[in-house]
C-alpha cells in the first residue's frame, strides 16, 4: 500500500476520521482474503495501526474502546440485530466470550494474542480450550 499509494496509505483505512464523523461504522475483516478471521488481529489493528508482525502502517487509530463499539453493537445495527446482538441485555442472544486476558487492559500491542477460553452461543459452551 504504501509503496504504491506513498502517504495517503498512512490513512487507509480512517479509522480515527470516521469514528470521528458520527457515522454508524463496523469493524471486522475481509478474511480470509486478506488476513485470518481472529477479530483480535482486526481489534489491535485499530487500535495500534500495526500489522500483526509489528510494522505500524497506519495513523488512523482508535481507542480500545471505539474499536470493540465498532465491532459488536455497531456491526449488530447494520445488520439490523441490534434487538438481539450485540451487547449483553436482558432479552438477547447469550453469545459471549471469556477470554485469557482483559481486553481493556492488556498493552495494546498484546490485543492480537487474546485468546478464548470459552465461547457461548444462544447461552450454551461451545468452546472451551483444553486445560
Amino acid at each position: 500500500m504504501h509503496k504504491e499509494h506513498g502517504d495517503k496509505a498512512w490513512d487507509m483505512p480512517p479509522f480515527r476520521r470516521v469514528q470521528d464523523s458520527g457515522i454508524r461504522w463496523g469493524l471486522g475483516s475481509d478474511a480470509t482474503a486478506v488476513t485470518t478471521s481472529n477479530p483480535f488481529y482486526t481489534l489491535g489493528f485499530a487500535v495500534t495501526g500495526k500489522m500483526v508482525g509489528g510494522k505500524k502502517v497506519n495513523r488512523q487509530s482508535i481507542t480500545r474502546e471505539e474499536a470493540l463499539i465498532a465491532h459488536t453493537r455497531s456491526n449488530a445495527f447494520i445488520v439490523f440485530q441490534e434487538a438481539n446482538l450485540g451487547s449483553i441485555q436482558n432479552g438477547k442472544y447469550a453469545d459471549l466470550l471469556v477470554l485469557d486476558r482483559d481486553y481493556l487492559k492488556v498493552p495494546a500491542d498484546r490485543i492480537k494474542d487474546i485468546k478464548p477460553l470459552m465461547t457461548m452461543v444462544g447461552g450454551k459452551i461451545v468452546y472451551e480450550a483444553k486445560k
